[in-house]
């Protein structure tokens, strides 16, 4: 598992990760554009927006190891679900749900949430520059 969060530190892995996050993001931005398909069951569309949005700011924890650079990254997170939800009034086939930009934003802060959680457990004592830093322990 160390060997495993010593790559997240590795300059390349970090750009491969910041690039998943943007075609996550075109990826979220086109599917939440779309018609909507038939037959949605009712309330599972919050649900969605809510696992969307936590895992968009979740995600941003792979390659952004500073809280203070994380809680940026998650409101640009809940900003760009906002922006979603208006950009739907846009279309002729989608509508600003009020339901839904909550939905979205409680995701977003549920993500950043656990995002921190890993952070601080996880990844910053995996941090080789912070390993150093630390004195040894007897």
């Amino acid at each position: 598992m160390d060997r495993l969060l010593d790559r997240l530190f590795e300059p390349s892995i970090r750009r491969v990760l910041i690039g998943l996050w943007v075609i996550a993001w075109f990826v979220v931005t086109v599917l939440l554009l779309m018609p909507v398909p038939g037959g949605v069951p009712e309330g599972t569309d919050k649900v969605v927006h809510f696992l969307i949005f936590a895992g968009m700011a979740f995600g941003a924890v792979s390659f952004s190891h500073r809280a203070g650079q994380l809680s940026g990254l998650a409101l640009l997170t809940l900003a760009g679900g906002t922006a979603l939800e208006f950009a739907q009034r846009l279309t002729t086939w989608r509508t600003f749900d009020l339901t839904d930009a909550a939905a979205n934003a409680l995701g977003a802060t549920s993500g950043f949430a656990l995002a921190l959680v890993v952070l601080f457990l996880w990844v910053r004592p995996a941090d080789p520059a912070q390993r150093t830093r630390r004195p040894a322990q007897v």
